[in-house]
């Protein structure tokens, strides 16, 4: 269960759910598990169950990663943070209090939605904010999942735009004067000769005014 909860290799916090155990103990342990989890009777059973239970701890990381790159943008994310909702902003939670809940897993740490809920009851910000400090851990954690995906889908798109402009500025910087002249130059023989036809036109018409 420590496996699930650590993942394999985090041998020091495994070792601190083993008590009387060292973690050079626990590290010898988790080396014979490692080469013969497979005379066990249930080690399917065993490995798909601590595969979950990693896979729930990369997940985690990647939502601290990804709020940590939306907080990185501002100043005071407390104060100034933005969320995207495009349809999905909801007419309960207000805006003060997503941004509070997304800075505030920052702090915490995604899942400990008991420490989120004290956080909103005892903020002077939500005092008198009935609703948000009535809500239940559960309802919390749906609040902060739906916000965590509109994070992600904003970062998202800013990467994109980043890549959008670096590859705009690289070819802007391979473009030597040379090659720009020569782009001029390769300009398709029609609008060369629109170009020519507007400057008579413009001749024509001016000595028609002289007139």
């Amino acid at each position: 269960r420590a496996c699930e909860k650590y993942g394999r290799n985090d041998i020091k916090s495994i070792a601190s759910e083993m008590e009387g155990k060292t973690d050079e103990e626990v590290e010898r342990y988790a080396k014979v598990f490692k080469e013969r989890y497979k005379e066990l009777n249930d080690y399917d059973r065993i490995i798909k169950n601590i595969e979950r239970g990693e896979a729930r701890i990369s997940r985690k990381d990647e939502i601290m990663k990804a709020i940590g790159k939306k907080l990185d943008r501002y100043k005071n994310p407390w104060l100034e943070l933005k969320v995207q909702y495009g349809q999905n902003k909801g007419k309960l939670y207000n805006e003060e209090c997503d941004r509070f809940m997304i800075c505030m897993v920052h702090k915490l740490g995604y899942g400990n939605w008991d420490e989120l809920k004290a956080a909103f009851r005892t903020s002077p910000l939500f005092r008198f904010d009935w609703f948000v400090k009535s809500r239940t851990t559960q309802e919390l954690a749906r609040r902060c999942d739906t916000l965590i995906r509109l994070v992600e889908k904003e970062n998202q798109e800013f990467d994109e735009r980043e890549r959008q402009a670096r590859k705009e500025k690289k070819l802007a910087k391979s473009m030597t004067p040379t090659k720009r002249t020569l782009a001029r130059q390769t300009e398709s023989p029609s609008s060369t000769k629109k170009r020519k036809q507007l400057t008579m036109d413009d001749y024509a018409n001016s000595g028609k005014r002289r007139k």
